[in-house]
């Protein structure tokens, strides 16, 4: 069986501006597709694009290997949740869900029947008869939600739909709209710039960078597996430190100690890099501890930073050899000011070295 969707190759350019860069995707049936990235790279355009508001300059857009690319938003029968929800205040919360039922021409006891079957599916049994005002912003989002799934839609793409509430909001609506799009069991594409929004929702998740994909894999891929630098930075938090590779998994840092093959933290290389190259290594704050500075495999440093999060605290440490790197502590409280070392927890996976983004964009 074909993937449900198929990206082929898009591009989309306004004007001067290249927006989309050769954008290649498949989709499988009943699979949430997170499209993540920050403002501008490009995750909206992709979306409009797949919905059909707008065309691609190339490429294909593919449905069980039907070619939709050409065919205009009410002829993909799509459905489509919006930042904005778009709902009739003066209309109850079933004469919403049935409004794009009764413009398509379906018989009244038809829109009264589907709006039956699918207020339950968002929670919103019991609900028919109120007003969209009297109701909170994540129900007028479950509302939204049901208004799309009533025409009986092949494709759910949702656009920001989360960014409009109130943070409390924010968590628990993602936990319904998660729930009822996996009850439906509909195939859908999420549109975010959060990344906790798209790890907790997506099978997989797709990140873009000024219009290009940087990488598509599940949550625990990107961030345990990235492929490029601004994977490894922009999914959770990472400190770096520079380097030159002078062997096969050896680095030099810039105080001239040796990290990698042979060192004692080990170093992974990730993409093209040649010995002699500069690279910059990325560390996450778990795989960090806070050590003795005599260990003969930690960096001296000052703190100079402490964010406690609950179960664990954050400490930023100012390293003697220039850069600074964000650690994991437990419930201890280490004082701002005192020396410390940092070295890499044993147990926890190599760091990881890229090419350095001036030698990349040679």
């Amino acid at each position: 069986m074909p993937p449900f969707l198929i990206l082929n190759g898009l591009e989309k350019s306004f004007g001067d501006q290249t927006v989309l860069r050769d954008i290649s995707l498949e989709i499988e049936q009943g699979e949430v597709l997170v499209l993540l990235g920050p403002s501008g790279s490009g995750k909206t355009t992709l979306l409009r694009l797949i919905a059909g508001f707008e065309q691609p300059d190339e490429g294909q857009i593919l449905v069980l290997d039907e070619d939709v690319t050409p065919l205009p938003p009410e002829r993909r029968n799509f459905g489509m949740v919006f930042q904005h929800y778009a709902l009739f205040p003066h209309l109850s919360v079933a004469g919403n869900v049935a409004f794009g039922l009764e413009s398509r021409g379906v018989p009244r006891e038809q829109r009264l029947s589907r709006v039956a079957e699918v207020l339950p599916l968002v929670d919103l049994e019991g609900f028919e008869d109120r007003r969209v005002q009297e109701i909170s912003g994540g129900q007028q989002q479950r509302v939204a939600l049901a208004r799309a799934l009533a025409p009986d839609p092949r494709l759910m793409l949702l656009d920001e739909p989360l960014s409009n509430l109130d943070p409390s909001l924010r968590e628990r609506t993602r936990r319904e709209l998660k729930s009822a799009i996996r009850r439906v069991g509909i195939t859908a594409v999420w549109v975010t710039h959060e990344q906790e929004e798209a790890f907790d929702v997506g099978d997989r998740v797709a990140l873009l960078n000024h219009g290009r994909l940087e990488q598509v894999g599940s949550p625990e891929e990107l961030y345990l597996d990235p492929q490029t630098l601004f994977v490894a930075g922009f999914v959770g938090r990472a400190s770096t430190l520079k380097g030159t590779l002078v062997a096969a998994g050896q680095v030099k840092l810039g105080d001239g100690r040796f990290v990698g093959q042979g060192a004692t933290w080990p170093v992974q290389t990730v993409g093209e890099v040649e010995v002699s190259q500069e690279v910059v290594i990325s560390l996450r704050p778990e795989g960090l501890e806070l050590t003795e500075t005599d260990r003969p495999d930690a960096l001296a440093g000052e703190i100079v930073e402490r964010q406690y999060r609950g179960e664990v605290t954050y400490y930023r440490v100012s390293l003697e050899m220039g850069g600074d790197v964000l650690v994991v502590g437990g419930t201890d409280r280490a004082a701002i000011g005192s020396r410390t070392g940092v070295a890499l927890r044993q147990a926890k996976r190599p760091a990881r070295a890229f090419p350095s983004p001036s030698e990349d964009s040679k």
